[in-house]
C-alpha cells in the first residue's frame, strides 16, 4: 500500500460497509483531469443506505483531499504538472495548494484568451497661473492657455480696468471690470422666480458705505425660470432678505475702500427674458447637471479666488482744505510754509524710500520772479491730464495737468523737465528758459501741486528726450501723475 493510503486507512468510514472502498488515487486524479465542472446540487438519495453511502464516500474524498496538501510534492510527483489541467471551479482549494507547492512557470495565454480592457483615459490635470492687472488692484488664478486683453484707464486721478478672459478655444468666459459708475434701469411685465444653485461666500472686504440690506459677497450661480431656464455665474453682494422672483440679477460686489466697483462674471445683469443671458438651459434639471462640467468647475474656482487690494489711500489735510489719493507706501505730512504776510499751508510728499517726489502749496503768493536772457529753449508738453477739480475757480484758471520739458536747462546741459498743475498762463508752450507748475485764483490765492513748483539749479535732468518719455512708463510717474489728478478741494473763501 503506498503512502497516501497508509495515511488515510485508519479514517476509513467505509470499513464496515459492504461496498467496496473507494479507491483514493483514481478520485484525485479525476478532480485535477476530468473537465471542471460544479454544482452545489446532488443527485436525489434512493435510500437511506444510498445516503449512508454517500456521505461516507465524501468524507472519504476530503480525507483524502486534506492528504494530498499535507503531501503535496509527492502528490504532484504522483500525478505530473497541475498546470497542465483545466483550472478548477472552486479556486479555493488551488490556491491553498499553491501555497505550498512547488511554483511553476505562468503558461503563455493563448490566442483565443480575453484580452485585458485598456483603462479609460483621464485629463491631465490643468496647470494655473495666477495674474495681477495692470493697475494692481485686482489678482485671480486662471488655467494656462485661457487669454487675457485689458483695457486700463484713469478717471479723476483714479485707475479703473476692464479685462476680458477667453478659454483655450478662444470662447469668452468671463469679464471682470472695474467701474467708476454704472447706470441700471430695466421695466418688466412680470417677475419671473430665481433660485441660487450654487454660492460661495468669499473673503473680500467691502467698504464700510454700502448699500442697505447687502450681505457678503460671494459666488453664485443664479438662474430665472422664464420661457427657459436663464442661467448666469458670476460674483455679486447676496441680499440679506432674498427675494423668490426678480425681472433682473445684477452681478456686482463693492470691495475694499478705495478700490472701485466691480463686476466679474459672464455679464453684469441678467434679465428675466433671457436677452443675451450667457447660459440658457431647458430645465432646471440641465442646469443642476451643468456643474458637474469642467467649464463650469474652471471658471468657477477663477471667480473664487478674486482678490483686491487698493493701490492708494485718501490723504485729507484739513489746513490745506485739499485731499488727494497717496499711493500705497507713500507718506505725506504737513510742514512749515509762507510767511507771516503770505500765510499758506504746505504738504511734503515723500516715496517708499523717504524721497521727497512732489510738494502742495496752497495760499497767498508772493509772486513768481525770474527773467530769460538772450537765450531761449523749446519747450515740448509729452502728457496732461484733466483733474478731479470740479469747482467753478478750476475752470475758470484752466488748471490741469501737465508733463513739460524744456530741450536744455539753465547751464546748457540735459532737458528739464516739471511734472504738476499748471493754469491757462503757467502751462503756455512757449520758448523760455523758465517754467512754472502753478495754478492761481484759487479761494485762498495760488496753488501748487507738483514735482517742484519752479525751475532750481539743482533740479534733476534727462539727457535725452528719448529718456524724458521713457520717464512716463516708470511707476514713478505713473503714482504721481495719479496722485496730482485726484486732487480735491472744496470751494471756499
Amino acid at each position: 500500500m503506498d503512502p497516501i493510503r497508509n495515511l488515510i486507512s485508519g479514517t476509513d468510514p467505509m470499513k464496515s460497509d459492504p461496498h467496496p472502498v473507494p479507491d483514493g488515487e483514481e478520485a484525485l486524479r479525476r478532480m485535477f483531469s476530468e473537465p471542471a465542472a460544479f454544482t452545489d446540487r446532488l443527485p436525489p438519495v434512493a435510500s437511506l443506505d444510498e445516503a449512508r453511502r454517500r456521505r461516507a464516500r465524501l468524507a472519504g474524498l476530503l480525507t483524502i483531499a486534506a492528504a494530498a496538501v499535507t503531501a503535496g510534492v509527492l502528490v504532484t510527483a504522483n500525478l505530473g504538472s497541475l498546470t497542465t489541467a483545466p483550472a478548477p471551479a472552486n479556486t479555493s482549494s488551488v490556491e491553498a495548494a499553491s501555497e505550498y507547492a512547488t511554483p511553476t512557470p505562468t503558461p503563455t495565454p493563448s490566442a483565443s484568451a480575453s484580452p485585458t480592457p485598456t483603462p479609460t483615459p483621464t485629463a491631465a490635470p490643468v496647470a494655473w497661473t495666477t495674474f495681477t492687472d495692470a493697475t494692481g488692484q485686482a489678482t485671480f488664478e486662471l488655467p494656462v492657455g485661457w487669454g487675457v486683453t485689458e483695457n486700463p484707464h484713469m478717471i479723476a486721478g483714479a485707475p479703473y480696468n476692464t479685462i476680458t478672459i477667453t478659454n483655450e478655444a478662444g470662447k469668452k468666459v468671463s469679464t471682470l471690470q472695474m467701474f467708476y459708475d454704472l447706470a441700471v434701469g430695466y421695466d418688466c411685465p412680470v417677475a419671473k422666480p430665481v433660485s441660487t444653485l450654487d454660492a460661495v461666500v468669499l473673503d473680500i472686504p467691502q467698504k464700510a458705505a454700502k448699500k442697505p440690506g447687502g450681505g457678503p459677497s460671494e459666488f453664485a450661480f443664479r438662474v430665472i425660470q422664464s420661457d427657459k431656464v436663464y442661467g448666469t455665474m458670476a460674483l455679486n453682494d447676496a441680499d440679506v432678505a432674498p427675494e423668490a422672483t426678480s425681472c433682473v440679477l445684477y452681478n456686482t460686489i463693492v470691495g475694499p475702500e478705495n478700490v472701485p466697483l466691480v463686476s466679474f462674471g459672464d455679464t453684469m445683469s441678467l434679465k428675466q427674458d433671457g436677452q443675451d443671458a450667457p447660459l440658457t438651459f431647458d430645465t432646471l434639471a440641465e442646469a443642476k447637471a451643468y456643474m458637474g462640467s469642467q467649464e463650469y468647475q474652471y471658471i468657477k474656482r477663477m471667480l473664487v479666488s478674486l482678490s483686491l487690494k487698493p493701490t492708494s489711500g485718501n490723504y485729507v489735510s484739513a489746513a490745506a482744505d485739499a485731499s488727494f489719493k497717496l499711493p500705497a507706501g507713500w507718506t505725506a505730512q504737513e510742514v512749515a510754509a509762507g510767511t507771516p504776510d503770505f500765510p499758506a499751508v504746505g504738504i511734503q510728499v515723500s516715496d517708499e524710500t523717504g524721497k521727497t517726489v512732489a510738494s502742495l502749496y496752497h495760499g497767498a503768493g508772493g509772486g513768481l520772479g525770474g527773467a530769460c536772457g538772450p537765450e531761449t529753449y523749446k519747450a515740448t508738453e509729452l502728457d496732461t491730464g484733466t483733474l478731479a477739480l470740479t469747482e467753478q475757480w478750476a475752470f475758470a484758471a484752466g488748471a490741469r495737468f501737465s508733463y513739460r520739458v524744456l530741450d536744455q536747462t539753465s547751464v546748457g546741459k540735459g532737458f528739464s523737465y516739471q511734472v504738476g498743475l499748471v493754469d491757462k498762463s503757467s502751462g503756455q508752450l512757449s520758448d523760455s528758459c523758465l517754467m512754472y507748475s502753478v495754478v492761481t485764483g484759487t479761494p485762498r490765492g495760488t496753488l501748487s501741486f507738483a514735482d517742484r513748483a519752479s525751475k532750481g539749479p539743482d533740479e534733476p535732468v534727462f539727457q535725452s528726450m528719448a529718456e524724458a518719455k521713457a520717464y512716463m512708463e516708470t511707476p514713478e510717474y505713473k503714482k504721481l501723475k495719479n496722485m496730482i489728478l485726484s486732487l480735491k478741494m472744496p470751494a471756499q473763501g
